[in-house]
C-alpha cells in the first residue's frame, strides 16, 4: 500500500511507481538482489520468501531504532506477532528489489507496519505487506508498553518520508 492509505478503504491502487518515488515513500528501504535459489518449480520466487523480505525490512527499521539506545539494552523485545502479504506480480531472478518499511500505527504494546517491495525489473510494486509488532518484556514475558523514547524515535524516522 502506499504510504498514507488506509487498509481496505477503497482506493486507486497505482503501483507503477518511479524508483525515487518509491524511495521517498519509506523512511526505511533496503536492497536486496533475487538469487536463483529463491524460485520454486513454477520459475518465480517462492511465496514465502516474500515475507523475508519485508522480514529484512522489518530488522533494518529497528537497527535504525536501536542505534539511538531504544532496544539497546535488550530488556524490551520487538516480536512480530501478525503479518500478511498481497502477491501483486511475479518476481522471477534476476531482479533488483527494493523494499520499503513504514510505521502506520502506534498501538498501547507495539505498532503496525507496512511493506512494499518494487522491483527494478519490472518497475513497480510487485508485492504490499503488513505486520503487527508487539513488544515484550524479555524478563517477565509479558507485553510491554511503548516506551515515550521508542514513540519519539518513531516519530523522528517516520517525519523523513
Amino acid at each position: 500500500m502506499a504510504k498514507g492509505t488506509t487498509p481496505g478503504k477503497a482506493k486507486k491502487e497505482l503501483f507503477v511507481i518511479d524508483r525515487e518515488d518509491f524511495l521517498r515513500s519509506f523512511p526505511v528501504t533496503v536492497e536486496i538482489d533475487v538469487q536463483w535459489g529463491e524460485m520454486d518449480a513454477f520459475g518465480h520466487v517462492n511465496n514465502t520468501v516474500y515475507l523475508r523480505y519485508f522480514e529484512s525490512a522489518r530488522i533494518a527499521y529497528m537497527r535504525r531504532m536501536s542505534h539511538k539506545g531504544v532496544f539497546d539494552t535488550g530488556q524490551i523485545i520487538p516480536v512480530l506477532a501478525e503479518t500478511a502479504c498481497r502477491y501483486r506480480r511475479p518476481l522471477r531472478y534476476p531482479d533488483h528489489l527494493i523494499v520499503g518499511c513504514t510505521i502506520t500505527e502506534v498501538h498501547e504494546h507495539g505498532f503496525s507496519q507496512e511493506y512494499e517491495i518494487y522491483s527494478e525489473e519490472l518497475g513497480e510494486v510487485a508485492a504490499t505487506g503488513v505486520g503487527r509488532i508487539v513488544l515484550l518484556d524479555k524478563r517477565s514475558q509479558q507485553k510491554s508498553l511503548v516506551a515515550p523514547e521508542l514513540h519519539s524515535e518513531i516519530k523522528s524516522l517516520e517525519s523523513l518520508s
